[in-house]
């Protein structure tokens, strides 16, 4: 069974989004997982890796970017990451709502209606964009103001994957509208994870039903909220008896 990945099980700091390259050592993610953020890979490897979901098994090679969905089960089958190097990107869904533009909606990366959706295939001199960027992004440092050149340049980014792709809307429109709110529910629960968070409680904050909150969140996840709930506080709980608390 796939397990959940989030920030807090991976020890990562609360922010935005996050980023890592896997350049060395053991793949530590060497299994079936899910993350409740969006996740883009950048495959800069040598060597052919596999990437697995659910509906099936696919090839990727240096340059190829993969789009990951919230909640989607996958893993990159590679048992060390030399030779399979690769730069990950986690955002959180509700930083994708609000880097969106009227008729630039960045949900739609993650979408059907993205035609490189789930691997787009670049060829190196498209991917040294990007590869640049990755660069920029490794020689910042953890201060404040890097931290705004940071997400200047997650936000060039998407932009510049939103150019290339040029997605369209269509009849995905309402479930797009879902994934912005489901987005939005997942930021309210790990902001308050100590508090009551009943179905009763969530669906008031968003005067909702929680008949329909826990539809609509079935339905973009695969998972009832309750139990994301439930998995998020055992992420949380880990995360403190690691730091001896």
């Amino acid at each position: 069974e796939a397990r959940l990945l989030s920030k807090l099980s991976l020890m990562i700091p609360e922010n935005d989004y996050h980023a890592a390259l896997h350049a060395q050592g053991k793949n530590e993610t060497d299994y079936y997982h899910y993350h409740d953020y969006y996740e883009i890979l950048f495959y800069l490897g040598e060597q052919e890796a596999f990437y697995e979901k659910d509906d099936g098994i696919l090839t990727i090679c240096k340059g190829d970017v993969v789009f990951c969905r919230m909640f989607e089960n996958h893993v990159v089958r590679c048992a060390n990451n030399e030779g399979y190097q690769r730069f990950c990107i986690g955002i959180e869904p509700h930083l994708l709502g609000r880097f969106s533009k009227k008729n630039a909606n960045l949900y739609l990366l993650f979408s059907n209606q993205n035609p490189g959706y789930p691997v787009m295939h670049l060829d190196m001199a498209r991917m040294q964009k990007y590869v640049q960027m990755i660069e920029e992004l490794q020689q910042l440092k953890k201060t404040p103001g890097e931290q705004i050149i940071a997400s200047s340049i997650i936000h060039r980014m998407l932009g510049c994957l939103y150019c290339v792709i040029q997605p369209k809307s269509g009849p995905e429109t309402a479930n797009i509208q879902h994934m912005d709110m489901v987005g939005s529910i997942i930021h309210f629960v790990e902001q308050n994870l100590d508090q009551d968070l009943s179905l009763d409680v969530v669906s008031q904050h968003y005067n909702y039903s929680p008949a329909y909150v826990n539809r609509i969140f079935k339905e973009i996840t695969g998972s009832s909220l309750v139990r994301y709930i439930i998995e998020k506080r055992i992420s949380c709980a880990k995360q403190m008896l690691y730091g001896n608390m």
